[in-house]
Parts: structure tokens; sequence; C-alpha cells
């Protein structure tokens, strides 16, 4: 526990770079949700693939040149993919991609309350 928090001293988390971070690069994350809803609208799986594959790497080329991610736009471009820009939208919501993260850290704090009597949990803006 010691080490833990030598090592976390004086940390800073900028949750809005964090935020920003993760929404720019969820869409590669989402890649295979968006392909099963390309599939419910009647594509096929292996062109599709090939479609995401495709505009991947055009949306990392630009992503290295200074651009933003454009990975949604460009799948929303592709008449083949057949889903739209607000249906990606939906998709995209972080909230679907977090899994049993919420519980397993509220756990997890359970678990060590007893260890960190002097810290405020609401002042450290962490919630048991």
């Amino acid at each position: 526990m010691r080490l833990c928090r030598n090592v976390t001293d004086g940390l800073q988390v900028n949750k809005m770079i964090i935020d920003k971070t993760c929404r720019e690069y969820l869409p590669f994350i989402a890649t295979e949700n968006l392909m099963m809803e390309g599939v419910k609208k009647g594509g096929n799986r292996q062109e599709l693939h090939e479609i995401i594959r495709k505009c991947s790497m055009e949306s990392v080329t630009a992503m290295k040149q200074g651009k933003p991610c454009d990975l949604a736009d460009r799948l929303a471009a592709q008449p083949a993919f057949g889903v739209t820009r607000e249906e990606i939208e939906k998709l995209l919501d972080p909230a679907l991609y977090i899994g049993r993260c919420p519980e397993q850290v509220d756990a997890f704090l359970k678990q060590i309350e007893p260890l960190l009597p002097e810290i405020d949990m609401e002042e450290a803006d962490i919630n048991l």
C-alpha cells in the first residue's frame, strides 16, 4: 500500500483529456460492434471487415498527420456499410464498452477501505 501511495502521490488526473482521448479512439475499439450492426442491416461480414480495415488504415494515416479521428465518418460514407452516422454515434457510447469495471472498482475499494482510514474518500473523489 505504501508503494502504491508513493507511486501515485501528486498524481493529477485530467478527466477532460482522458475523455477526449477515449472518445477519439473509441471508433477503433467499437469496430466489432459496428461490423455486427452492418451485418444486421444485410451487409456481408467479410466485405464489411475489409471496409473497416481500409477505413481504419486511412483514418490512422490522417491522425498521424495531426488530423482528428474520422473513422466513424469514413464508415458512414460507405454505402456498402449500410449504417448511418447517427447509428454509428449510438454505438459509440463509452458506457457500452466498460463491462463490469464499475462493479469491480467498487468491490476493490470496499476491500481496501479498512487500509485507508486516513483518506477522506469523498475528498479523494472516490465513491464506495
